[in-house]
């Protein structure tokens, strides 16, 4: 065999060679692709439901926020008017307790000495004491009375009247001696009423026909009572 056939026998070889692994390559990488394909599917398939699944999660989660929030706004509503229930009925107990000053249609009441009569000599019923002070003030409360004032004085519950003849002691406060101003307020015409009738205050209604002593009433559309300005402790009460 000559020396060029050889060459050109293996230059064919060459060739087929070359081709056979073109070939082999082309047909690998057809037969890959399909496979890559499936591979990245399946891998965008898991993402997605692993996307379901943590916004299934996400929903569920902001459905018990959700919850949780409706809970604390109804309770936070609950206390509001809970605690606003509370100032009021504070406002109240210290609005009757005389603790702030207050205004309203109401009632005054004076009281002014009267003289002696001739036979009395020493005795001093013709003066206004602390028992008819006293039993004026009792007579608002009982008629409705909302606040009372005694010359300037807010009474309380606590409020406790001594005194001597001509003085009326209210309290720790200085003493008073006629004429008293007596103010109240709530329902006028209860109250007027009440002051009007000739069996309330008895005592003071003989003593006035007897010793002229003054006492009138007047009914005002806009009466205004201070706050009380003392201790609300109960004079010779101590604690232990």
């Amino acid at each position: 065999m000559s020396r060029s056939r050889v060459v050109g026998i293996l230059v064919v070889a060459a060739v087929a060679l070359a081709t056979g692994f073109l070939v082999a390559g082309q047909v690998k990488a057809q037969l890959l692709t399909p496979s890559n394909q499936v591979a990245r599917y399946q891998a965008l398939v898991r993402s997605v439901k692993d996307l379901e699944t943590t916004n299934e999660s996400a929903r569920a989660r902001i459905a018990a926020l959700r919850g949780e929030i409706d809970a604390l706004e109804g309770t936070a509503a609950q206390r509001s008017a809970t605690t606003q229930a509370l100032k009021t009925e504070v406002a109240d107990l210290r609005s009757h307790a005389g603790l702030t000053a207050v205004h309203g249609p109401g009632v005054e009441v004076d009281l002014g000495n009267g003289a002696p009569a001739p036979d009395q000599g020493g005795k001093t019923g013709y003066l206004i004491n602390f028992q008819d002070v006293q039993d004026v003030v009792n007579l608002l409360f009982a008629s409705g009375a909302e606040g009372v004032s005694v010359s300037g004085r807010r009474m309380t519950p606590l409020s406790a009247f001594s005194g001597s003849a001509g003085q009326v002691l209210i309290d720790q406060g200085p003493p008073l001696a006629a004429p008293i101003k007596v103010l109240a307020i709530g329902d006028r015409n209860r109250m007027f009423a009440a002051l009007e009738d000739p069996s309330s205050l008895p005592d003071l209604r003989g003593r006035q026909v007897r010793f002229q002593i003054a006492l009138t009433v007047i009914g005002s559309p806009d009466v205004k009572l201070p706050a009380y300005d003392s201790s609300l402790q109960i004079p010779h009460v101590s604690t232990p």
